[in-house]
């Protein structure tokens, strides 16, 4: 009998380095890793072992028998994975053999960790495993670690909130102390950063929402950012809605897991809200003609009774082949023409969600009815009476970074480079989503992590012994 690995698989790869088989595939290193949604066991040599269960952080792999009929899909998926595909068993080479240890450049090392979140949680434990005598200090804008894993994964995935359990470990290590309340670049500089430690590693990742408006002050009243009110909902905590409403008409500009979130958040509050305020319509803009959100995100939605999808005819088509599996499992997916602004779906209780591909926003206002408008590339204006950014997120600007335009930190491998010179500028690294933009889930912050500290052991032991950084 065979294990599954889930639509919420992490990719932490925790599952590689215990399978004795060497059957779960893509792993770090091997193509099609970076871009893979989940990783998938090869049902032709698994042998039942539960190594990769217990490994597993996000409770994510499961036994073929013991699957609902929902996560019969998984196992679909995992076996089309593999279809065609040569079966690579046998015990997998050790990815270890090459690291290197963290040598001190003068004394005992220490480096300035930015963030508590998933990517530096990776950076802490990397840094561990590389030396006995390291001291790292965390920098926690908040007062709490976690990150974006603590305050951005919905409730309704409590099998990945519990990764914060990963955290025990490192953050208790007696090497690691966590300064709260800290915001670097606010509180203290990285300049002050780089004078007091031998490295400086920036995990904070890509928290800026990304804004195309409001541009008119007074369109402020209708526009909402999704990541304030999902973490809101996601910690218990009163969400900033305004008395208004957002209904019934919601157009959410952003087509990932988070604008997904946004639905099932809308979806139930559609119970409880008075009949005038509930959101009846939600459209979905999507800048490009392919899907960014996971087929599982999907699959979450579509399983909602009071949800009924539906595709924008007068939409850009999609790019199936690019999309994945999301049309092609969906066959009877219904369309509607969304070119008539009165077009509100208004059944009580019910929320339609139309998706409408090749919308990229170029401007936002007021229309002459009141309601907020919004213009895309191709000439199309909508109507809502409410409008939710989720287009994904940046990094937060920062004296003595340099962000670029797809708003992450300049970098080569995870070493901070100097637009002025195109030099790395030494002791200062980042990994995350500063360094490669706001993509991946929590588990791919490890081997994006790894990668980071190995550049920085490669600088320390290109370093003359008692040599300090350039300060």
């Amino acid at each position: 009998m065979t294990h599954v690995i889930l639509g919420h698989c992490c990719k932490d790869a925790s599952c590689v380095r215990v399978c004795p088989q060497n059957c779960i595939h893509p792993a770090p290193g091997e193509v099609g890793f970076d871009t893979a949604e989940t990783l998938f066991i090869d049902p032709r040599s698994c042998i039942d072992c539960t190594a990769c269960v217990e490994a597993c952080p996000a409770s994510a792999i499961k036994p073929a028998r013991d699957l609902t009929l929902l996560e019969q899909r998984d196992a679909r998926r995992n076996e089309a994975f593999f279809l065609g595909r040569t079966i690579m068993s046998g015990v997998p080479a050790s990815r270890d053999t090459d690291r290197k240890a963290l040598g001190s450049p003068g004394g005992r090392l220490s480096i300035a960790v930015v963030g508590s979140g998933p990517a530096a949680l990776y950076s802490v434990r990397e840094i561990l495993q590389r030396s006995g005598s390291v001291r790292v200090t965390v920098f926690e804008k908040f007062g709490e670690t976690g990150g974006l894993l603590r305050r951005g994964v919905s409730r309704h995935h409590p099998r990945v909130r519990e990764m914060d359990r990963l955290y025990d470990v490192p953050f208790k290590d007696d090497r690691v102390s966590v300064v709260y309340e800290t915001e670097v670049g606010v509180d203290v500089s990285i300049e002050d950063l780089r004078r007091d430690f031998d490295a400086v590693i920036l995990a904070c990742g890509a928290s800026e929402p990304r804004s195309f408006g409001p541009a008119d002050p007074e369109l402020s009243e209708r526009f909402y950012q999704a990541i304030d009110i999902l973490s809101s909902d996601n910690r218990g905590l009163p969400v900033p809605i305004r008395p208004e409403g957002l209904g019934p008409r919601c157009l959410v500009v952003g087509a990932g897991n988070v604008a997904l979130d946004i639905v099932r958040y809308i979806a139930e509050r559609g119970s409880t809200d008075p009949v005038d305020d509930a959101v009846t319509d939600v459209v979905i803009l999507a800048r490009s003609n392919r899907v960014a959100f996971t087929p599982a995100a999907f699959d979450e939605i579509a399983d909602l009774d009071n949800v009924n999808l539906a595709i924008d005819r007068a939409g850009t088509p999609v790019d199936i082949f690019g999309s994945g599996r999301f049309l092609r499992d969906v066959p009877g997916l219904g369309s509607v023409d969304l070119s008539d602004p009165d077009d509100i779906a208004a059944k009580p209780g019910q929320v339609r969600v139309t998706f409408s591909f090749g919308n990229e926003v170029v401007d936002i206002g007021h229309s002459d009815r009141g309601a907020a408008r919004i213009v895309t590339a191709t000439g199309r204006v909508f109507e809502s009476s409410s409008v939710i950014g989720a287009a994904g997120f940046r990094m937060k600007e920062m004296d003595g970074v340099f962000i670029d335009e797809n708003g992450v930190v300049l970098n080569r491998h995870g070493r901070v480079i100097s637009p002025r010179t195109g030099d790395a500028v030494e002791g200062l690294y980042v990994t995350g989503w500063a360094k490669r933009g706001s993509t991946g889930g929590i588990g791919d912050n490890r081997v994006c992590a790894e990668e980071t500290v190995a550049q920085l052991a490669t600088d320390l032991a290109r370093m003359s012994p008692g040599a300090l950084f350039e300060r």
